[in-house]
């Protein structure tokens, strides 16, 4: 269940824990620059229909020690795993994924095919009827699809697609991610409300993010 939000005054609220109940709206964009000095990406495109969403970020941590305890604990992000469950890709679709190539009708798959890197955004809802935003700035669906089909038995047995990739930080500011909650969204966050309204229109920056 959701929980109850007393407002304390005009810009300040009690947290609001809410379950995620929902998944929809994958959108991803080529990512045109990825450097020391810019970032930049395309206009969103939408995927497919969204199943499932499965996000595994990855950190590791190693212990200093001196004078017989533990001094400090060093941790590092070492990228994001993505899996994203949909109902079906078209080859257009497969171009921006994997880059492979679609012509005359053709799509044509070759050992020297490169994944290019892309973001990747969608929205996840949650039980008291809002939204959880997010794009992940930068990665690769370098570890291609799974899929299969069967027979008829019967009965129709549509099937799902699974596409797979590793995401990681951009190379200007090391941010890996954005995301909005709009169940915390309080009246001085005019920007973030801004941006949901329009989420998918662009890859979102923080206002003090890289431009």
């Amino acid at each position: 269940m959701s929980e109850t939000v007393t407002q304390v005054n005009e810009t300040t609220q009690q947290i609001v824990r809410s379950r995620t109940c929902g998944l929809k709206d994958f959108y991803i964009a080529l990512v045109q620059s990825n450097t020391a000095t810019a970032y930049a990406a395309g206009t969103p495109v939408k995927l497919a229909r969204a199943i499932k969403a499965k996000i595994d970020e990855k950190w590791t941590s190693e212990k200093i020690y001196s004078d017989d305890n533990t001094e400090e604990v060093i941790t590092s992000y070492e990228g994001t795993d993505v899996e994203l469950e949909i109902n079906a890709l078209a080859p257009q679709d497969r171009v921006i994924l994997f880059g492979q190539l679609y012509e005359k009708g053709f799509l044509r798959k070759s050992s020297d095919d490169r994944a290019p890197e892309v973001a990747v955004g969608w929205r996840e809802r949650k039980l008291n009827g809002k939204y959880e935003f997010k794009w992940l700035y930068v990665g690769k669906f370098a570890e291609g699809i799974s899929e299969e089909a069967s027979t008829k038995e019967g009965k129709l047995s549509p099937t799902t697609k699974s596409i797979k990739g590793s995401f990681y930080e951009r190379s200007i500011d090391n941010l890996y991610e954005v995301s909005v909650d709009e169940s915390n969204l309080v009246a001085e966050d005019t920007d973030a409300a801004t941006a949901i309204k329009d989420w998918f229109s662009k890859v979102q920056e923080a206002p003090d993010a890289a431009a």
